[in-house]
């Protein structure tokens, strides 16, 4: 009886440490809050290369748009100090982990959201003037609204 009591602790002890907790990612893989990160930059960039393509005026084939997506991913993976080796071993670890992988990619979503929702509708009237200028002026960030009038000017220089 004694036996059989320490096996089934035993047993017990091995199976916790198994299972260890669901919600965690080991330290060798990239943790969930710079994963999602990293992949909100990676869905803008390849965003940003899908317009690009589609505004350029001759044709631009598909690969060669994957190029360009490709420096846009290394480039990210560079300003997050992460190698891509260790984001292909992350990404290949939550694709074998889906609940995790959910969490990021909800994180990713809302995280897109948000910004969407600061950026606004560009069709709407009362969306930011400099977002809704953006089709005219490439450059319609770099200029100001003057505070007695909705006039718009180009960014000009202090002079002192």
């Amino acid at each position: 009886m004694n036996n059989r009591f320490k096996a089934l602790v035993t047993g017990l002890v091995f199976l916790m440490a198994a299972c260890g907790d669901p919600g965690n990612v080991p330290k060798e893989y990239i943790q969930k809050d710079k994963m999602s990160k990293i992949l909100v930059d990676m869905t803008l960039a390849d965003a940003y290369g899908n317009e690009v393509s589609a505004l350029t005026a001759g044709a631009v084939t598909d690969s060669v748009r994957q190029e360009k997506v490709k420096i846009y991913y290394k480039q990210i993976l560079d300003l997050h100090q992460v190698s891509v080796k260790d984001f292909m071993a992350s990404y290949n670890w939550y694709e074998s982990h889906p609940d995790r992988m959910k969490d990021v990619f909800e994180k990713v979503q809302a995280d897109i959201a948000a910004r969407k929702n600061i950026l606004g509708n560009p069709v709407e009237e009362n969306a930011p003037v400099k977002f809704r200028m953006k089709s005219f002026f490439p450059n319609a960030e770099k200029a100001f609204l003057l505070p007695a009038s909705d006039t718009v000017r180009p960014f000009i220089k202090r002079q002192p």
